[in-house]
């Protein structure tokens, strides 16, 4: 056999190391944890948990702590002012939705557009709950106009199913082109121009570009809207833009730029309860209101209905309807006011939901240690009033009037859906 070809001598070893970094890798080595990143992720997926609404939130209890504490911080503002301002019951609300291409940027997953259609669908729910003797109306701006997708109603079904339209092509509510604040501006004081003087009146831009495209002054028409009494409120997406904060501050609106989907949702949560109104704007009158009666008519087995024109446009249906008591005149939804008399048409149940406005529940106070271990050698109850969990080593909460003890989460449920406080109603 041949011997095997000579390779040449062998390369020469590595150069050493200095001692200061073999010590410093040494060190690290040996203090690095075994299995530290397989650690993380098995503790990461046990602070995920389901919230309220049926979404996936990180941080655990303690989160869900810290989150009911930041709930509980917004009632203490909101229930402190409620018996000292005057607020607007009545309200007459025109939401402007930007469909112009800022709309499709992807910063918000899958887009802007679909996040603000979700959130909007939210508004509107929370909006009529808070709100039953209000209406609401729904625009957009696209290629540098303005359109009505929505006139002034109290329906949210009809809201809610145009906003889950947005950006198809159906209706022309697909995105395009520019927006422009001065005709939407123009549109809504078209809109809101013949509210009754009790009325307060509300524009909500939902704005996603940081551009308009106007065909003239937009100042003049933050004017006029200014001089018809109009409240104008502004949700950006994106950076915050001049004429939005001239908008707002000149109307004696709010101005908010949101950073993500839940800063988004929080935002237009804030915008649902009623607002201050002041006395020169919206002076006090008393309001003449009829409640209608509803038309099935007489003997129907089926429950669709007499065939009737309904609205004002006098539409040819078979559905459900409702006969104003002063001119038998037909509606669809309620409230609204009567297209041929005018008289405002609501329901008992629109007046019994709006009470809690006209005299919200008070305050509860925290319990303080002494006043802990007080009840403790009276033998007062351990356990929440609501709930009935035990409230050893938690927050205590007690109603001013009935003494009743709650935990966080009744006392957030109770000011924020409930409404009533269940002591205070079993004691009567």
């Amino acid at each position: 056999p041949r011997p095997p070809p000579w390779r040449g001598p062998p390369p020469p070893p590595p150069p050493a190391a200095p001692e200061e970094t073999q010590e410093l890798v040494t060190r690290a080595t040996d203090d690095a944890p075994q299995g530290g990143f397989i650690n993380d992720l098995t503790q990461a997926w046990k602070d995920i948990e389901e919230d309220e609404d049926g979404n996936l939130v990180v941080g655990g209890a303690l989160g869900r702590e810290k989150r009911l504490r930041e709930k509980r911080e917004r009632l203490l503002t909101h229930a402190s002012t409620a018996k000292r301002i005057r607020r607007g019951m009545i309200r007459f609300v025109q939401v402007v939705v930007d469909l112009s291409r800022a709309s499709l940027v992807a910063d918000m997953r899958p887009s802007r557009l679909k996040v603000v259609s979700e959130e909007l669908q939210i508004f509107v729910r929370k909006f009529f709950d808070s709100n039953p003797l209000s209406q609401l109306s729904i625009c957009c701006t696209r290629n540098g106009v303005a359109k009505v997708i929505t006139e002034l109603s109290g329906s949210p079904h009809r809201h809610v199913e145009h906003l889950k339209l947005l950006g198809t092509q159906k209706l022309g509510l697909d995105c395009a082109g520019d927006a422009s604040v001065q005709n939407c501006l123009e549109l809504a004081t078209r809109q809101l121009r013949d509210v009754p003087p009790y009325g307060h009146r509300e524009v909500l831009f939902v704005m996603t570009s940081l551009t308009t495209c106007d065909p003239g002054d937009v100042f003049e028409a933050i004017e006029g809207a200014r001089k018809n009494r109009m409240h104008c409120s502004v949700v950006g997406l994106g950076a915050e833009v001049h004429v939005m904060r001239s908008l707002a501050v000149e109307t004696k609106g709010r101005y908010s730029v949101v950073t993500g989907e839940p800063h988004l949702r929080q935002v237009l949560a804030d915008y649902a309860p009623p607002p201050p109104s002041l006395e020169k704007e919206t002076p006090s009158s008393l309001v003449q209101m009829g409640f209608p009666n509803f038309v099935g008519g007489a003997g129907d087995v089926s429950g669709q209905g007499e065939l009737c024109f309904v609205g004002a446009e006098s539409e040819l249906g078979k559905g459900r309807s409702f006969a104003c008591p002063r001119c038998k005149s037909r509606v669809q939804d309620l409230p609204q006011a009567c297209h041929v008399c005018g008289l405002s048409l609501v329901s008992s149940a629109h007046l019994a939901r709006s009470y809690h406005h006209l005299f919200p529940v008070p305050l509860f106070a925290e319990v303080t240690e002494s006043d802990l271990e007080m009840d403790l050698d009276d033998g007062a109850a351990e356990h929440c009033s609501g709930c009935g969990r035990n409230l050893s080593g938690q927050l205590r909460l007690r109603c001013p009037n009935c003494h009743q003890t709650y935990c966080i989460t009744c006392d957030v449920f109770i000011h924020e859906e409930l409404h009533n406080c269940p002591g205070c109603e079993e004691a009567q």
